[in-house]
């Protein structure tokens, strides 16, 4: 699978890119010397504890972590994994779409639930956790040490 022309602009060149779920990408990060700058892509949901493990299990320093939305097959943009720009997310984009009669109250008060909650620390740490599990796109750039 390739990467996305918004998550590809983020790979420096010369980085090896893998799949940590192909074994064969595994060999090749793990070939890699010391130093060199690994890209590890995950498009499917649950991919942040994944990834995090890969890159524990193929000696890569994790140096950022992105989230590809709204997902990896039809990336629009990509935000790095933090409390801050997902918060911001939240804030801007979560509302229900206008013109939507069934479901407005339901979908308006989910949205002014997770707005409101991501405004206290605690919380943008929770709602995190919640996109992080959710999202099927994930990118994560690291050293090979």
């Amino acid at each position: 699978m390739t990467l996305p022309p918004a998550a590809g602009l983020l790979v420096p060149t010369g980085a090896v890119v893998a799949w940590p779920s192909d074994p064969a990408d595994g060999v090749r990060v793990r070939r890699a010397p010391a130093g060199t700058v690994v890209a590890l892509a995950d498009g499917r949901p649950g991919g942040r504890r994944r990834l995090r493990r890969a890159a524990t299990r193929l000696g890569v320093r994790i140096d950022d972590e992105f989230v590809v939305l709204p997902s990896w097959r039809r990336a629009s943009f990509v935000m790095s994994d933090d409390v801050r720009p997902l918060a911001w997310l939240v804030e801007t984009f979560l509302a229900p779409p206008p013109g939507v009669a069934l479901g407005h109250s339901a979908v308006h008060g989910m949205s002014r639930l997770a707005r409101s909650a991501v405004t206290h620390p605690s919380g943008a740490a929770a709602v995190r956790l919640l996109v992080s599990a959710v999202v099927p796109g994930r990118l994560v750039i690291g050293t090979r040490t």
